[in-house]
């Protein structure tokens, strides 16, 4: 057993020294464990000042071992000196002998870690993407619901009315101008995000894909078929069948004959399929050949005869 061994566990960290029975405690915080969590990058910082004061009595000649190559990198940044890597057989038997911890104690520890985690994964650029493609859903909604209302609003000579009425115009224009930089950022973030996807069906069609599917990877694992009729509808109005779906907002779909979109749907959907698990696996870049050969799909249905 080396000089000294350093293991983590919940929101401590446990010194092991040859002799003794029980290990040392140095409780810390969220940053103490953050050292050795899979993905962490090591944090010298976040080593309690304590449990480098009783490294530093160590001998400089005596080896000094951790659980796990980032604490052990942490703390040789804090000590000034090389800190090995312990074996998996001493890390299991130090953790066997540390002691049971109460659940009261470990529970904000982990409420903490669990914060932590979510707000890393919310800053990644593919939950950006679904949360804006979800807020600019419902503006669109909004703003057609003001849009339908303003149609029905009649134009009384009331001065009172006709006051209401402009100060309703300005809160409509903002909305729609809200709208407007919305989708422009939606639209950045998804040509970042699933390039290969927004160029085949446009990148709100292609936001929107994601958002419905919960992700990049998810959708990646749907057939051709079940993007087709992703986000369909039960009762489907004429314009908007239940055989494509969200796809009613791909790109050029207004360029083909109503009676011809269902074949483009099936068409579009397979290359979306294909453009979607290249953004998610092989990370390609085949937007540019699927865009033309959706080109062509849709020159073909538009000079084919019913």
């Amino acid at each position: 057993m080396p000089a000294a061994l350093v293991v983590a566990h919940g929101p401590a960290l446990y010194l092991f020294l040859p002799g003794t029975e029980r290990p040392v405690a140095f409780p810390g915080t969220v940053g103490s464990a953050e050292v050795v969590r899979p993905g962490a990058d090591p944090r010298p910082e976040a080593v309690p000042a304590a449990l480098v004061t009783e490294l530093q009595r160590i001998e400089g000649d005596r080896e000094i071992a951790a659980g796990g190559p980032r604490l052990a990198e942490a703390i040789a940044a804090r000590l000034g000196r090389p800190v090995s890597r312990a074996s998996v057989a001493e890390w299991r038997r130090a953790l066997r002998l540390i002691p049971e911890t109460n659940l009261a104690s470990e529970g904000p520890y982990l409420l903490k870690v669990a914060a932590t985690d979510l707000g890393k994964a919310l800053r990644s650029p593919e939950e950006v993407l679904i949360t804006l493609a979800r807020e600019e859903e419902r503006l669109e909604r909004a703003v057609g619901r003001e849009e339908r209302a303003a149609e029905s609003l009649l134009e009384v000579p009331v001065r009172s009315i006709t006051a209401y009425s402009e100060r309703w115009k300005t809160v409509r224009s903002a909305l729609v101008r809200h709208h407007t930089e919305l989708l422009a950022s939606l639209e950045a973030t998804a040509t970042e995000v699933v390039p290969n996807l927004s160029s085949v069906v446009g990148p709100r069609a292609a936001a929107r894909l994601v958002a419905a599917a919960g992700g990049v990877a998810p959708l990646a694992r749907f057939s051709a078929s079940r993007i087709q009729l992703l986000g369909t509808r039960r009762r489907p109005d004429p314009d908007r069948g239940p055989r494509y779906g969200l796809l009613y907002r791909a790109e050029r779909i207004d360029d083909v004959p109503p009676d011809r979109r269902a074949a483009y749907a099936r068409s579009v959907a397979a290359m979306a399929a294909i453009a979607v698990r290249a953004d998610a696996w092989t990370r390609s870049s085949i937007g540019l050949k699927l865009r033309e050969r959706r080109d062509r799909r849709i020159e073909e249905l538009s000079r084919r005869k019913r």
